[in-house]
């Protein structure tokens, strides 16, 4: 018989020692007969070898539970011997695939699988959980897997359930035990066995309190299953039929008798009556002291109740305002971790995230191929925002969803290792910046060449006036021509000033008087040329509205100083100064050595155009005008 099955499974990959092997852990199919003939062959049955405690190895070696004993069962209802093949799950499968077995036990049904395998009807129903290890939380969906390393069986279901939640960091094991000792050694922290044979394990390996039942990933049923390309028994008759028929004829209580063999049943009590009563009468003393503690406590428990649910109402109410709040506003809330790993987005503008939200929790952006820019960006703030108390802000432009966009960050920091990031979306703003930028850009070339042009057209007057001044025969209008051509060169000295300034709305004081001075040393050169000038000026800024009537006031001091006081004068000299004072107001102050202004010069000057121009240029700048004649004149204005 041996021989026979050896050369049925001929055509299996797998090496003959493999099988050979196998087949000497054959359990006898209960009552077979003592001969069969090539009508009778053993059916071949393979099933996980590693199931308890419904396939598992005795202290012998021996494979032993319910699968086995169900079998017995069935071979002796038909009379049919069986061959059982209990071996490693992936190995079942190969078997199976290759012929080297006639029925596959112990396997959950599938969309996959149904292809290939006509299904019995389920005979067990097996809760399939997620196990992690008790130093890990928030695993409350199969989604929050994501990034964590789950160890599973070689060749079970589980696989493929755990990949369609995008599970993928799998690390498979040969059985189950296998993966129980590796979490034993600490190696695995979150695996995915079945319960029956996961409850077995983890108590065999004193784990039960390390670790703790996260998730129901899915529930399966335990089936047999005959390959869809089967061919007839040699009697004709069809497998599958054969298989049911057999094991529909075995009673259910046989089948009770073989689980509680297995799993066991409840001890039975057999109490002394008068134990019972005693401890009755105890149970009702104490019954009577609990409702007498009961009606103090039930008000009590009220009020908590009443205060729970207030707080709960409280909650809920606050959860609605954050959603409300979250949805009218247009920013992303996202937490990350210090590796800037995403563990929760929350958006009203999912077009404003740079992948599906489901893509991005558990992930990191390096691991999603951004922009090494914006990663390197990214996690620097991140990290600086952890390690320090203070908001950090980063702006940057990324391709999302809705195309390129250019966002503002705020990175907070929320606890140890996790930090809020709140996105705002500034495209529009940068935009409206940029073109204001290129508007202001394009104004200020236009005003300085306003100015250059208000200076040239000046220059023209000033050179016309100069042509008529040369056609006057009396010298004395001559000079009031000449007055009136300096008068128009200092205000022409403004607009040269604000063309070569970066700044349009202002000009330096300093600069402006200095050049004043310089314009009207050229235009007295005969009496300039001797005289000593002292300039003391301090830069400060001069609106457009200050600097004309200061240019002017400068003007009239400085040529009436030319003219009248040091022309002539041995050791003229002459001091100009501007500077701010301690109040912050600016003063503005011209002298000269000379011989000073007459006693009677008050009651002269408003018959003179200079002086009366000065008074009302002073004026103008809300200024206080001062003139001393002690050790020559001395014009003093703080305004």
């Amino acid at each position: 018989m041996l021989k026979n099955i050896l050369d049925t499974i001929d055509i299996m990959p797998i090496a003959s020692t493999l099988i050979l092997a196998a087949l000497l852990f054959v359990v006898p199919a209960g009552r077979l007969p003592a001969q069969t003939t090539p009508d009778s062959l053993p059916l071949r049955v393979a099933y996980d070898d590693n199931y308890p405690p419904y396939s598992f190895k005795s202290a012998s070696g021996e494979n032993q539970g319910i699968i086995p004993d169900q079998w017995k069962e069935w071979s002796s209802a038909t009379g049919r011997p069986v061959t059982l093949l209990p071996m490693k799950w992936d190995d079942c499968i190969t078997v199976m695939e290759a012929g080297g077995a006639d029925v596959l036990d112990s396997v959950f049904e599938t969309a996959e699988r149904k292809k290939t395998y006509d299904f019995l009807p389920p005979y067990a129903v097996i809760k399939v959980p997620v196990f992690i290890h008790e130093s890990i939380s928030g695993i409350s969906d199969p989604k929050d897997l994501r990034g964590f390393r789950v160890a599973v069986k070689a060749g079970d279901a589980s696989i493929t359930e755990l990949r369609k939640s995008g599970i993928d960091d799998l690390v498979e094991y040969p059985d189950y035990e296998a993966i129980v000792k590796a979490a034993a050694d600490s190696a695995v922290k979150i695996f995915c066995i079945d319960k029956p044979p996961a409850q077995y394990y983890l108590y065999k390996y004193k784990l039960d309190r390390s670790f703790r039942s996260a998730i129901d990933l899915y529930t399966g049923e335990f089936h047999r299953a005959v390959r869809k390309d089967r061919k007839p028994l040699p009697d004709g008759s069809d497998l599958y039929a054969v298989l049911k028929a057999g094991f529909d004829s075995i009673p259910a209580a046989e089948y009770r008798e073989i689980e509680r063999r297995w799993f066991g049943s409840a001890i039975d009590s057999h109490l002394d009556p008068a134990v019972i009563m005693a401890v009755g009468g105890s149970v009702a003393f104490l019954v009577c002291i609990l409702a007498a503690f009961t009606l103090i406590l039930r008000k009590q428990v009220a009020g908590k109740t009443r205060e729970l649910s207030e707080k709960a109402a409280d909650l809920e109410a606050s959860e609605r305002k954050n959603r409300a709040f979250i949805q009218t506003l247009p920013d992303l809330f996202i937490i990350m971790d210090r590796e800037c790993r995403y563990i929760e987005c929350k958006t009203a503008n999912p077009e404003l995230l740079e992948r599906p939200e489901s893509d991005l929790l558990g992930r990191t952006p390096e691991e999603m191929g951004f922009n090494p820019g914006f990663v390197a960006l990214l996690l620097s703030s991140v990290r600086q925002a952890l390690d320090g108390d203070e908001v950090v802000v980063c702006e940057y432009e990324l391709d999302v969803i809705a195309g390129k966009r250019h966002f503002e960050a705020r990175i907070v920091k929320m606890d140890k290792d996790k930090a809020l990031v709140i996105v705002r979306d500034i495209t529009a703003k940068t935009i409206a910046e940029r073109k204001i930028k290129d508007s202001l850009l394009e104004k200020e070339i236009l005003l300085k060449e306003v100015h250059h042009r208000v200076k040239n057209n000046m220059q023209v007057v000033s050179s016309l006036i100069q042509l008529q001044a040369s056609t006057l025969r009396h010298e004395e209008d001559r000079l009031l021509l000449s007055e009136t051509q300096q008068r128009i060169k200092t205000m022409a000295q403004i607009h040269e000033s604000l063309y070569r300034s970066d700044d349009l709305g202002s000009i330096d004081a300093a600069s402006y008087i200095g050049a004043i001075v310089e314009d009207l040393k050229l235009a007295y050169m005969d009496t300039s040329g001797s005289v000593r000038i002292d300039l003391e000026l301090e830069s400060a800024e001069c609106s457009m509205d200050e600097a004309v009537p200061l240019g002017l006031i400068v003007n009239e001091i400085v040529s009436n100083s030319f003219k009248y006081a040091l022309s002539g004068r041995k050791g003229a000299a002459m001091t100009v100064l501007f500077r701010k004072n301690a109040d912050g107001k600016q003063l503005l102050a011209i002298g000269d050595n000379g011989p000073g202004l007459p006693e009677d010069w008050e009651a002269k000057a408003n018959s003179t155009l200079g002086l009366t121009l000065v008074k009302l240029l002073a004026a103008q700048l809300k200024g206080e005008l001062t003139i001393t004649r002690t050790n020559g004149t001395r014009m003093e204005l703080v305004f």
